[in-house]
């Protein structure tokens, strides 16, 4: 029996992944933080180890025997850099040291980046693999060091980079703002118009690749894929299946950007003077406002067989679905 350890279980990403390994009949390690805060693992049967990845002391005993590592932890908000350079990118180090220590039978070890580590789309069409990486947050570069890390071990150790676009499905809270809004009858649009072009896969399909990318013999070592539905949509799409599936009709408020950024200067100042992490900084702003957040798959589609099956329409569906369930709109 294959056994997999977790970092990030206890997240969004992370506990959909746990999932589909156990259903695969797989063995699954989480490491944790906190025994006590374990979220959606509650009831699975895993084993829980305690640790932290910025603790290496604590990294050698979850490592050990194991034979795939799926690094899905990290840092998404924080209110100062060294807060994601910590995270994000000595956490890695200090992951991937230990496996090179106490795991030498391990067969891959997938760290779960993000389109963010490449930036946004061109004008010359959809991000793809072997273009040069343009990150514009903080988190995005961050991300990127880390693959960084994970490339400069590809011969010591086997690692795949996956870099999901924008994921969506029940449990996020990324995008759980969002629908907050429209579900109170408001679509926002930034400046003149709304021509923004995204890229997006349901939470089954990212982990499907996730776990297509441990197993596939034709992933090489130092190999980066981007994982997202095989055609990017116009926003304007997205935004009229969130309104079908809530059966409202929404009413569009346009904001100006230099408004925008004007939030984005307070909730930056605010962050640096609380120490608190806060969802809208310049950084955040850059990133809602490229017109352009979509990849190309096609990589991943011929290496790893990545092949989603969850339709826009049906995704959108469950995400409201679950939200209400939940009672979280």
């Amino acid at each position: 029996m294959a056994v997999a350890l977790i970092t990030g279980g206890t997240g969004f990403i992370g506990s959909h992944l746990v999932e589909a390994l156990l259903a695969r009949g797989e063995k699954v390690r989480c490491l944790v933080r906190s025994p006590d805060k374990l979220r959606w693992l509650r009831g699975s049967d895993v084993e829980i180890v305690t640790g932290d990845c910025l603790h290496p002391q604590s990294l050698d005993a979850a490592v050990r025997g194991v034979d795939h590592v799926y690094h899905a932890a990290g840092v998404l908000w924080s209110a100062n850099e060294q807060a994601y350079l910590r995270g994000n990118v000595q956490g890695t180090r200090n992951l991937i040291e230990a496996c090179d220590r106490a795991s030498p039978g391990l067969a891959k070890f997938v760290l779960v980046s993000s389109q963010a580590a490449a930036g946004p789309g061109t004008g010359g069409g959809p991000r793809i693999e072997s273009d040069a990486p343009a990150p514009i947050t903080t988190y995005g570069k961050s991300k990127l060091l880390a693959e960084q890390i994970v490339l400069d071990y590809k011969t010591r150790i086997s690692g795949v980079v996956v870099r999901p676009c924008a994921v969506y499905g029940p449990r996020d809270t990324a995008f759980l703002a969002y629908f907050r809004i429209v579900h109170r009858g408001f679509l926002i649009e930034f400046g003149g118009g709304e021509d923004r072009i995204v890229s997006l896969c349901h939470v089954s399909d990212v982990v499907g690749g996730i776990i297509q990318a441990a197993h596939a013999v034709s992933a090489a070592s130092g190999s980066v894929y981007f994982l997202a539905d095989p055609k990017p949509y116009p926003w304007r799409e997205v935004e009229s299946i969130i309104e079908q599936a809530m059966g409202i009709r929404a009413k569009r408020l346009r904001i100006p950007v230099w408004f925008l950024y004007g939030l984005g200067m307070l909730g930056q100042g605010y962050g640096r003077a609380t120490g608190k992490s806060v969802m809208l900084n310049r950084s955040r702003v850059a990133e809602m406002t490229a017109r352009r957040w979509d990849c190309d798959a096609g990589k991943a589609r011929r290496e790893l067989k990545f092949a989603p099956v969850m339709n826009l329409n049906d995704g959108l569906r469950d995400v409201v679905r679950w939200y209400k369930q939940e009672q979280w709109l």
